[in-house]
């Protein structure tokens, strides 16, 4: 779950700061722009607080894709937000 929003987070910013045209060091320093920025470590708190509290909800609610919903919720939160109507 870490992984992907991770990977969506920085992508989104790689994306938005090079317009498409990426370079090796572009990557490098999407990446750094994410840690220093301290998101990662916000990202991988909310998921470490959503786990520990989906356990619970889980059993109320079983029909839902609750991980689905979390990163979901997460890239909107600590990426562009999506669009309306997409």
């Amino acid at each position: 779950m870490g992984y992907i929003v991770d990977l969506t987070v920085i992508l989104d910013d790689l994306f938005r700061t090079t317009g498409g045209n990426v370079s090796a060091n572009d990557a490098e320093l999407a990446i750094d722009r994410v840690v220093k920025s301290h998101r990662r470590d916000r990202i991988h708190r909310d998921i470490f607080k959503f786990v520990t509290e989906a356990s619970v909800i889980r059993l109320a609610v079983p029909q839902r894709d609750l991980v689905l919903e979390k990163i979901i919720d997460l890239i909107r939160q600590y990426g562009v937000p999506l669009c309306v109507g997409v």
